[in-house]
């Protein structure tokens, strides 16, 4: 155990030797893996900042009842009870015709053309204020209140909440995507830069071999050399981030406030630094694990 902790502290300092002593190309590669990393923590912070403002924000959906002419006075009673009684819904208000229609000629300004009807077009109606915000939930309220008795049709604004769902849903869907690229890309950078490293010391791997050296011991350098440099480039990624959205958030913060709201785009915290800096040193590890596979069966 000993032996196998001397060997694996010798990697690691070696490592980190071969870092100080080319400060210049190792600067250029933790920045390009910072780069690849920042670019997806970026925009899945945008989304989360996004959701937690929507999820704070109180919106009552309108829902309009039409009643049929031959709707009696029991159902219009009956329904108004159902309606205070029903906990999806946040409150009911009843709006005779001959009122409807009243508000309408003040409205409108065609009192005249209105007072020369026979008979009062409009349907007696509610107005609705619903609890539930989901599109789905929505869409099954306006079924349930078509059927009760007397109702002709019931109108639902549900065209904002289908909206946003499928705006929170491409954002999700596009962070997948980019994500999935930028990991894929990553594990190809690290897999290129070990290959090279690889071809300048083939001739110090053919002799290693001949002498009995093991897969493992001569994979061990390079894959340290991986994880270190996905390691940093992880930290690099959470300080580009966070130096973007320091410069961003007052401009941020002062929009917000000329509507009168207070919103500011989050911040990586520390869950989400290990997150990261875990992420990019498993995807550096195994770019470097295939590399040195590859070329270890090409040796044998």
């Amino acid at each position: 155990m000993k032996h196998w902790l001397r060997l694996h502290g010798q990697s690691l300092a070696r490592t980190l030797g071969a870092l100080v002593r080319h400060p210049f190309s190792s600067a250029l590669n933790l920045l390009v893996i910072g780069i690849t990393a920042a670019l997806p923590l970026a925009l899945w912070l945008l989304i989360n900042s996004v959701s937690s403002v929507v999820s704070q924000i109180h919106i009552e959906p309108q829902i309009s009842i039409f009643m049929r002419d031959s709707a009696t006075k029991e159902d219009l009673s009956t329904l108004a009870e159902q309606l205070k009684k029903d906990p999806r819904i946040a409150s009911s208000r009843f709006i005779a015709k001959d009122e409807a229609l009243k508000e309408m000629q003040a409205s409108s300004g065609a009192a005249n053309l209105l007072a020369g009807l026979s008979e009062n077009p409009l349907p007696d109606a509610f107005i609705l204020s619903s609890k539930e915000g989901q599109a789905a939930n929505l869409e099954a309220l306006q079924k349930d209140l078509l059927s009760r008795p007397g109702v002709d049709e019931v109108q639902l604004d549900s065209a904002w909440a289908h909206r946003l769902e499928r705006l929170l849903a491409l954002g999700q869907t596009l962070f997948e995507v980019i994500a999935v690229l930028l990991a894929t890309a990553l594990t190809l950078i690290t897999g290129n830069a070990i290959r090279m490293q690889i071809l300048t010391r083939k001739e110090e791997i053919e002799v290693a071999r001949l002498i009995g050296a093991t897969d493992a011991f001569i994979r061990r350098p390079f894959i340290y050399f991986a994880m270190v440099q996905g390691l940093l480039g992880g930290l690099f990624a959470c300080a580009i981030v966070a130096g973007i959205l320091s410069h961003l958030n007052p401009a941020v913060l002062d929009l917000a406030n000329a509507y009168g709201q207070k919103f500011s785009l989050l911040s990586p915290d520390f869950s989400t630094v290990v997150i990261v800096c875990g992420l990019c040193t498993l995807l550096t590890f195994i770019g470097a694990w295939l590399a040195v596979w590859r070329h270890l069966r090409q040796f044998t």
